[in-house]
């Protein structure tokens, strides 16, 4: 079975892109250390309120290229995968309805990620901008693309770089789908790829 959504509408996405990865530096970094490096990128708005509703899809473009330019693509991947967690964890937490956090650990893994794979593809727009995500799944693994990715926009890389997505798939998964569930990024825009490619394992 296979999936496609294309953004719709203004280029905006969930605040939690925004929200996650400044908690996630201030957990890397400490208050002080993270308030400075926003006022540095021009963001001091920041330091004084975080948002609360949809935001232009560039400010997460612009804090991920500020922040890899702060600390470099290691420091930066490590808390982009962090943010991922953390997004996911609010999701989990505000977002899945609590019958599915039953029901789809009890199905089959292919039969769980079509559910749940074909709700994420609705609302696609929230985390992916104006990039396009689909899926493929099969019997013992399934692909997730995301075409136009905002965190590798316009970066080149020598291997995948896109931490963020790759971290808030895997926890949604394990936690949705099944414990043994692993996504790793396996093609990257910024290594030459027409679309970010994430496959997903559970054996």
């Amino acid at each position: 079975m296979q999936a496609t959504h294309a953004a719709t509408g203004a280029a905006r996405i969930g605040p939690n892109a925004i929200i996650q990865t400044v908690g996630a530096l201030e957990e890397a970094w400490g208050r002080e250390e993270t308030q400075g490096f926003l006022r540095r990128m021009g963001r001091s708005d920041l330091v004084e309120r975080l948002p609360t509703t949809m935001v232009e899809e560039q400010e997460f473009v612009a804090l991920i290229d500020a922040l890899r330019a702060e600390a470099g693509a290691a420091e930066a991947g490590r808390i982009l995968a962090r943010s991922g967690e953390r997004t996911a964890g609010y999701l989990l937490a505000h977002r899945i309805p609590r019958p599915a956090h039953v029901v789809l650990p009890l199905l089959p893994p292919p039969a769980g990620l079509r559910v749940l794979l074909r709700a994420i593809a609705a609302h696609a727009w929230t985390f992916a901008g104006t990039g396009r995500f689909s899926y493929a799944v099969g019997r013992g693994e399934a692909i997730l693309r995301l075409a136009d990715c905002p965190e590798c926009r316009g970066v080149a890389a020598a291997e995948p770089i896109c931490h963020y997505y790759e971290q808030c798939f895997q926890t949604l998964l394990q936690t949705l789908i099944d414990r043994r569930v692993r996504v790793r990024e396996t093609a990257c825009v910024a290594c030459g790829a027409e679309t970010c490619t994430f496959t997903v394992t559970w054996r």
